[in-house]
């Protein structure tokens, strides 16, 4: 049986070759398997082309799925993300860019001030001053409407 030139058989047979190497990419089940995933993805992604057609971008897709499924599983990035999601969209950023950039309160006094000052930021207190996100901007070249 054929199904628009395309034989169902060596499709299946070229898919369960594939699916059996790429096993571990694609049924995340633990720690190593998703750092393998996350390191796959990071190389993929400098390896694909911006062409729809490359076939990495559709690979892309497959691991990056199979990624957000493991992250919706783990009971810690969840707890984090309801906290993220609590806070105010400038708190919560301000807090990304502090993550990523191993930051602490005391690292961000030329841009907002003291550390009691980012801290009451950071939890919901008070807010960023146009000045303040214009510093960070600039330090974290992002544009300054992220902050809103």
């Amino acid at each position: 049986m054929m199904i628009n030139d395309i034989n169902p058989q060596v499709l299946l047979n070229s898919f369960a070759e594939f699916s059996a190497s790429a096993d571990p990419l694609l049924h995340i089940h633990n720690e190593q398997d998703y750092q393998k995933a996350l390191a796959m993805t990071e190389f993929l992604f400098e390896k694909a082309s911006d062409h729809g057609d490359d076939p990495a971008n559709d690979l892309i897709t497959l691991v990056a799925g199979s990624i957000g499924r493991y992250e919706a599983k783990q009971q810690d990035i969840l707890a984090y993300q309801r906290k993220l999601d609590a806070l105010d969209g400038e708190a919560a950023t301000l807090r990304l860019l502090m993550n990523n950039h191993h930051l602490t309160p005391s690292d961000l006094e030329e841009e907002i001030g003291k550390k009691a000052l980012v801290s009451m930021i950071l939890n919901g207190k008070r807010n960023l001053t146009k000045d303040h996100i214009s510093k960070l901007s600039v330090r974290f070249n992002v544009s300054p409407a992220l902050f809103f």
